[in-house]
């Protein structure tokens, strides 16, 4: 009797049924807001979509000007893409490698960039309100027209950014503000 219970409790479990399991977003998964991209490596993936067979959603809608509002994209790997005006409010980018990626006009208002990497991007004109960016990499990315109200930039290298202003330029060695 307790071994027919226990093989019945254990296949109801890994069905599912007996603790439903949260469904997640896969990597190839179209984006919408609280998606769950976290340790995703995309590379260019919309990059040339005509030959990307696996993900469908880059031929039509792409990730440029895309709503990922509150989506948990922590470890992503997005670098050298098209981001521009993409909505990333309240996003969970910890970690992230945006390296040499277009994010100009993105809106990152209260986002998580602790520790990402965001090194020769472009954020002209985009959105930083509130964003935590402790522990980002910055450096040679251009800043200028940024929104900064709020944000965080404890321990940020910004060695040869451009910053706000579109003028000054970063001395080498700047972490946490513009020298």
């Amino acid at each position: 009797m307790k071994k027919s219970l226990f093989s019945v409790l254990s296949a109801l479990a890994v069905a599912g049924l007996l603790a439903p399991v949260p469904a997640k977003a896969e990597c190839y998964e179209p984006p919408a807001a609280f998606v769950v991209w976290s340790k995703c490596e995309f590379k260019r993936i919309c990059a040339d979509p005509k030959k990307e067979k696996r993900v469908n959603w880059c031929k039509t809608i792409g990730l440029e000007g895309a709503d990922l509002s509150g989506a948990r994209m922590e470890d992503i790997v997005l670098h050298h893409s098209n981001l521009k005006a993409i909505n990333l409010e309240k996003t969970d980018l910890r970690g992230a490698d945006l390296s040499n990626t277009d994010l100009s006009g993105a809106n990152l208002k209260r986002a998580r960039l602790q520790k990402a990497i965001i090194k020769d991007a472009n954020l002209s004109g985009a959105d930083l309100s509130g964003a935590n960016l402790e522990g980002a990499d910055l450096e040679r990315s251009n800043l200028t027209g940024a929104k900064i109200k709020g944000t965080k930039f404890g321990a940020v290298r910004m060695s040869d950014a451009t910053w706000i202003d579109g003028k000054t330029v970063c001395k080498g060695g700047s972490v946490g503000e513009c020298r």
